[in-house]
């Protein structure tokens, strides 16, 4: 049966407020939106899953646990054909089998306070998928992840979670893929993520929920001595579509590289609140993140690297470009350095322009329309985070989803 909110959890959640404007990571946040917002225990959906939503999950060959609401779906969810050293399990699974798996998800140290989000999300999000990579395997096929948002008439947001753990010297690929249908409602989704010593992850969140939803995503990340965490996120979908990233290079050696790419349209707001903080001597982390805005949209970027007393040797690069497609659209970029130790390197740039003129000239004189020379320029702008994508089938499904995006 499937865990319920304890009533410590209510009691922590009822005694707490959205954030506001004069909080610095929710700044720029549609707060009349957020304000709308409900949330309870998950439910399972009682309707047909609409076609385009199954036509939309990329189709990748490899396990596959499904979430709709906050509920595992079994019928479309695939555990067949599970490749030894992979454990892949529901919330509920794990608390029978592997209980240890899941402490510290739920074991939040006092954050609570300064998140209302991360509370509801502990409160009612008891169920999502575990996944346990054993000590020095290699799973080749992508693992894939993906949360529903189908709201019913009470129009309640869901809660649920992900946890990824790789013990010493495992590698694998997980896919978080997030998709929604519904006038209002969205996803409250938090992934933990813990590295053992020399494992390494290729993270993937492909964030496409409805325009008229809300998605809040935050993913934290523990990484042992030489790590190597590779991240790839596209914040395309939503009305409010924020992705959080806290990782803590804990482990001597530890490398992390996050790749972002957003593209908002309409009145979208896309958020990127990344923080790294680095604890431990010789670790790398690189931080570069891309915005698309058109309209009226609103891209952020507030990035953050955090470097520790005795984290000598931190080697740490942040960048952030934005290209504006409207006059009307915007773009908040926002580099955090705080330094506290000696013999390091650390650097941060950020841009914000438009089309270049001249390119569109050149290709215009090439018989190109105008029309087709600035799809062909924003490609090219977006094509440096698509690249970062190994799997051919996942970069098929961004670059045709950038494509109805720029229709």
């Amino acid at each position: 049966m499937t865990a319920t909110a304890t009533a410590g959890d209510l009691e922590m959640v009822a005694g707490l407020e959205y954030p506001t404007r004069r909080d610095d990571a929710w700044r720029y946040a549609p707060h009349d939106v957020l304000g709308q917002l409900s949330f309870g225990p998950a439910t399972a959906s009682t309707g047909r899953l609409p076609p385009v939503l199954v036509a939309s999950i990329p189709q990748l060959v490899g396990p596959r646990i499904v979430l709709i609401n906050g509920v595992v779906d079994n019928a479309l969810s695939d555990f067949d054909d599970v490749p030894a050293g992979l454990r892949l399990l529901s919330f509920d699974d794990a608390r029978r089998d592997q209980p240890e798996l899941l402490a510290q998800h739920f074991d939040t140290d006092g954050d609570l306070s300064v998140d209302a989000f991360t509370a509801l999300n502990v409160a009612f999000g008891r169920n999502g998928a575990v996944v346990h990579v054993a000590g020095g395997h290699d799973i080749a096929a992508p693992i894939q992840i993906v949360d529903i948002a189908l709201p019913d008439e009470t129009g309640s947001a869901s809660c649920s979670g992900v946890v990824i753990h790789l013990d010493d010297g495992a590698s694998a690929t997980v896919v978080e893929t997030r998709l929604g249908d519904g006038d209002f409602g969205g996803l409250n989704i938090r992934t933990t993520v813990t590295l053992g010593d020399q494992a390494s992850l290729d993270h993937i969140v492909l964030q496409d929920v409805a325009s008229t939803q809300v998605h809040l995503g935050r993913i934290g990340a523990t990484q042992g001595a030489g790590s190597e965490l590779r991240a790839h996120v596209f914040n395309l979908g939503a009305r409010y579509g924020r992705l959080g990233y806290d990782v803590s290079l804990a482990g001597e050696g530890a490398l992390v590289d996050l790749t972002g790419l957003y593209f908002g349209m309409d009145n979208q707001v896309l958020d990127q609140q990344v923080t790294v903080v680095h604890a431990a001597p010789d670790c790398t982390s690189r931080q570069s993140f891309r915005g698309i805005l058109d309209d009226e949209s609103t891209g952020v970027f507030n990035g953050g690297i955090d470097v520790r007393p005795g984290a000598g040797g931190t080697d740490a690069e942040q960048s952030n470009e934005n290209l504006l497609l409207s006059d009307r659209a915007d773009a908040n970029t926002q580099p955090r350095l705080e330094i506290l130790a000696d013999e390091v390197a650390c650097k941060h740039g950020a841009t914000v322009g438009q089309l270049d003129d001249d390119a569109l000239y050149y290709l215009r004189t090439r018989g190109i329309s105008e029309a087709e020379a600035r799809r062909l320029l924003i490609g090219g702008f977006a094509d440096q985070a698509v690249d970062t994508v190994e799997n051919d089938i996942l970069r098929t499904w961004i670059t045709e989803r950038l494509r109805r995006h720029d229709a």
